[in-house]
């Protein structure tokens, strides 16, 4: 559960595509920069090492559960695995940055006292972990849950959201809504496929509003920035994957995105009621701005960072992407 909440959620165009000129760079034996962190290779390596047995072992029962022979680890399996461990070790330095900001620290004991209660080297083994990553995971889970409890209460995003059948259509309409403050191509969606001056909070339960949860996007998101993203498909390992550019891509405009909103009230839920797995969850969207801030660059060879499912994606196409609006686009105040 801990390694589908860490990766499944939950992954920067010109906000994230390099780190300043100064910085760290891909190269060889770096699989990853994140910020000033490099990476290596070699640590990517070492974990999929770990987890093939296992990965082949679920495989091999897949495969017996269907009646059909094992076809082992291929090429393509094992290139989803590398990308899901280096999406885990890039998104725990944005998470060690994230919390540096926030001023949270972890207790080591605290984490190894979690480590022992799940089981430590016999649950790093059966879930294909060694035990440095189970560690970094729950140490990610700890801060990740504490960054969102301090900002539950306070976020507040106005966005508009469409929906368009393609990636072109909605890159050609993220284009528009980027330098243009109307509604331009969102105009001609029906209802149901748009969201128009929204404002959201996640932990608002409205009855008949288009409620997002609080693990959605939208809360991810910069504000004053135009995004691109692509369906989540949940693909079985080793089959063929549809072509990302010809499914439904989403195009979200942040108008504003505040940590300042008032405190809750009414029909919004507030951070103490809501439970640990839901505000993880969220917390690991109120990190995404850091790792836009800090940069992700990734080595073509494992694939490419997508800012929208913060994780290592292939194709390129399938990558999402997210750009500033121009500074002359200006909106009109967001009624309450």
């Amino acid at each position: 559960m801990l390694r589908r909440i860490l990766i499944a959620v939950v992954a920067l165009s010109a906000l994230t595509a390099c780190s300043t000129a100064t910085g760290p760079r891909v190269g060889a034996g770096t699989a990853a920069v994140v910020g000033t962190a490099t990476i290596p290779s070699d640590l990517v390596d070492r974990r999929l090492a770990t987890a093939a047995p296992t990965l082949a072992e679920a495989l091999a029962q897949q495969a017996q559960q269907q009646g059909r022979p094992s076809s082992g680890l291929d090429a393509n399996t094992l290139a989803d695995q590398s990308r899901d461990l280096l999406t885990t070790a890039i998104l725990h330095q944005v998470v060690l940055e994230a919390a540096r900001r926030e001023g949270i620290v972890v207790d080591p004991a605290q984490v190894e006292q979690r480590v022992q209660a799940s089981g430590g080297a016999q649950v790093a083994a059966s879930s294909g972990y060694d035990l440095e990553t189970v560690r970094e995971l729950i140490f990610d889970q700890i801060a990740v849950a504490e960054i969102g409890r301090r900002q539950f209460d306070r976020l507040a995003v106005t966005v508009d959201v469409g929906t368009f059948p393609d990636k072109a259509t909605a890159q050609r309409a993220a284009d528009r809504l980027a330098v243009d403050p109307g509604l331009g191509p969102l105009a001609t969606l029906p209802d149901e496929a748009r969201i128009v001056a929204t404002p959201l909070r996640p932990g608002t339960t409205q009855p008949g509003e288009q409620v997002r949860t609080a693990s959605s996007l939208l809360f991810g998101l910069p504000g004053r920035t135009v995004s691109v993203s692509a369906p989540q498909q949940e693909t079985t390992p080793g089959a063929p994957k549809p072509d990302p550019t010809t499914q439904p891509w989403t195009v979200v405009r942040v108008r504003d995105r505040s940590l300042s909103a008032p405190p809750p009230s009414g029909n919004t839920v507030p951070a103490a009621l809501v439970d640990t797995r839901t505000m993880t969850q969220f917390g690991l969207r109120a990190i995404q701005p850091v790792a836009a801030e800090i940069g992700v660059q990734v080595d073509p060879r494992y694939g490419t960072w997508d800012p929208t499912q913060v994780r290592v994606v292939a194709p390129p196409a399938a990558a999402g992407s997210i750009t500033p609006l121009a500074p002359t686009v200006t909106f009109p105040p967001t009624a309450p």
